[in-house]
């Protein structure tokens, strides 16, 4: 059976399920090159379709992982029970969770029929089209492709069908059963969110600034109040809120009086307090529910939501005592909705238990001629290479520090660039950080991430699993050994960890190589791997993407496929 899936919401897109495998899935932002769009997702359902070799007429179900509603008996009784709570505090905190609930209602449907006319429009047949809960679909996005027969999903987001953190148990007999439900008026997410406004940035997208300057601050009285505004209360075992000056259920709150406390505390302070406070309550949470659900027993556990693109956070959680392992969705955000929508109608729909994603390679691939073609265009001398030549030439660049772009097979599914279409460079100089975050136009406070391969990531990493799924996709951080520090110092963050990608032979054969003839040549464990793209700009696409991206000056050279060009 053929499983269409498509979502409209924060990063827009479509997935592909043929057979029970996962043929391929893309977002939105990749083909108009707009960052994170919300619009249609045309382009990427006429990839996907093409993809699969399959006609509209063809799929049996499609799905959206979105726009659901609420879920009268699993969300509706929490938030009603959240609701009564905040009538009790006052006036003021009934009318902002009236204000939150009603904004929800009115958003979410409008986006919901606009997604309708769309497909309506581009004649995609309305009466195969199914809703599935948001935060369901999350879980389905973290659990079906992992490798786990039985886990547990923690999802937890800014807000999604009037929710904002949700636990599961998943088995592949029985599916997935929701444990706990906390509202979208309790949303540690959305406390994260505002925390990324007051700093400058822009909510939904920059969040992960924070995570990175985090470690440069402090625990001062700011923890405190955030604290005493949002946190797990054993007595009822919910996430609580208390509505005022550090804490509103909306993403991009104005609270005026913690906005005025930057004049007391730092930014970094106030990255620390933000990162502190959001580990405190869903480490809390967690911990608590699997002492309740599982007293005499290890779990393994999923994540997915947009909390989980935090990798602090995810690094935090796989250290409580009563997880076995750890899985971080690679789509954790809402550009996985698509693929949720899709996983649900699977599902429900076949006997399939399990989604076949070996890889995230599953974009649009580039043929040579295209390549040239290209290169032609823009008037770009160029030369063809044999793949061993292109391994060779690559791996002396990049000991001679240069910058390389390295664009080669399926385009990456996810936020995370991982070696198809990615920048790397030399981790020797810690300096590279600042030179190559100006070449790119970026403010970063994290290093950039290392990529190494499985056989070398022993001497990198403490206490290294080679089973480690999460490590493939660049979903949660290590403990960085001393040679790791000494040899490739630009990967090491302040805290002494990495997140890095660990390439497998299987996954990527021509980027394995890369990196061991690499290290055989320098000594370096591992190299800069970064998101080949220019800051605001989604990561690039097609040939002509990364070649814009090279006239701008962002790489030294550009590899595409077995093709090499230089600027000097």
């Amino acid at each position: 059976m053929n499983f269409l899936g498509i979502c409209n919401a924060n990063d827009s897109g479509a997935a592909i399920i043929k057979d029970g495998k996962l043929i391929a899935a893309v977002n939105e932002e990749r083909f108009i090159r707009s960052k994170l769009t919300r619009k249609f997702p045309i382009n990427s359902i006429q990839y996907v379709l093409k993809e699969a070799e399959l006609k509209i007429e063809q799929i049996d179900f499609i799905g959206c992982g979105a726009w659901n509603g609420i879920d009268f008996k699993e969300t509706l009784p929490i938030l009603n029970q959240d609701q009564l709570k905040k009538n009790k505090q006052g006036s003021y905190s009934q009318l902002k969770a009236k204000e939150r609930i009603e904004a929800s209602k009115k958003t979410d449907l409008a986006i919901k029929n606009r997604l309708l006319e769309d497909c309506k429009k581009n004649g995609i047949p309305l009466e195969k089209i199914n809703f599935c809960d948001h935060h369901l679909s999350h879980a389905l996005v973290a659990f079906y492709p992992s490798k786990f027969e039985e886990a547990v999903i923690l999802v937890s987001d800014g807000r999604g069908d009037f929710r904002s953190t949700s636990l599961w148990i998943a088995d592949r007999e029985n599916g997935l059963k929701n444990i706990h439900t906390v509202s979208e008026l309790n949303s540690v997410g959305a406390m994260y969110g505002y925390m990324t406004k007051i700093l400058g940035y822009t909510p939904d997208r920059h969040e992960g600034k924070l995570t990175g300057l985090s470690a440069r601050g402090k625990h001062t009285d700011l923890c405190n109040y955030l604290d005493k505004s949002i946190w797990f209360d054993k007595n009822t075992g919910q996430i609580e809120t208390i509505y005022g000056d550090y804490y509103l259920p909306h993403i991009r709150a104005d609270l005026p009086n913690l906005k005025k406390l930057l004049k007391n505390f730092s930014k970094e302070d106030f990255a620390f307090a933000a990162q502190f406070v959001l580990e405190k309550v869903l480490i809390d949470y967690l911990t608590y529910y699997l002492k309740k659900e599982f007293p005499k027993r290890k779990i393994n556990l999923c994540l997915s939501g947009g909390c989980s693109a935090n990798v602090k956070l995810n690094f935090e959680i796989n250290k409580i005592p009563q997880i076995n392992e750890i899985y971080v969705s690679p789509a954790m955000g809402d550009g996985g909705n698509a693929l949720g929508g899709a996983i649900n109608c699977m599902i429900e729909n076949s006997n399939q238990k399990k989604l076949d994603m070996k890889t995230v390679y599953l974009g649009p691939k580039f043929d040579q001629d295209t390549i040239i073609k290209v290169c032609n265009k823009y008037k770009l001398k160029h030369e063809i290479l044999s793949a061993d030549q292109k391994i060779d030439l690559a791996a002396n660049f990049l000991n001679q520090e240069k910058i390389i772009g390295w664009f080669q097979g399926r385009m990456e599914y996810g936020p995370r660039a991982l070696g198809a279409r990615s920048i790397l460079a030399s981790p020797k100089d810690n300096n590279i950080n600042n030179f190559l975050n100006k070449r790119l136009n970026r403010t970063e406070f994290m290093p950039f991430a290392p990529v190494t391969i499985d056989e070398l990531a022993p001497i990198c990493f403490e206490n290294w699993n080679n089973q480690a799924e999460c490590s493939r996709f660049m979903t949660t951080c290590y403990q960085c050994t001393s040679l790791m520090s000494e040899k490739c110092p630009a990967t090491v963050h302040i805290d002494n960890t990495a997140r890095p990608q660990v390439v497998r032979y299987d996954d990527n054969p021509d980027y394995h190589e890369l990196i061991k003839r690499y290290y055989k040549i320098s000594g370096r464990p591992a190299l800069i791997n970064t998101s080949f793209n220019h800051h605001e700009e989604p990561i690039v696409c097609s040939p002509e993407d990364a070649v814009r991206s090279f006239e701008k000056g962002n790489v030294d050279i550009l590899f595409m496929e077995n093709i090499m060009i230089k600027a000097f």
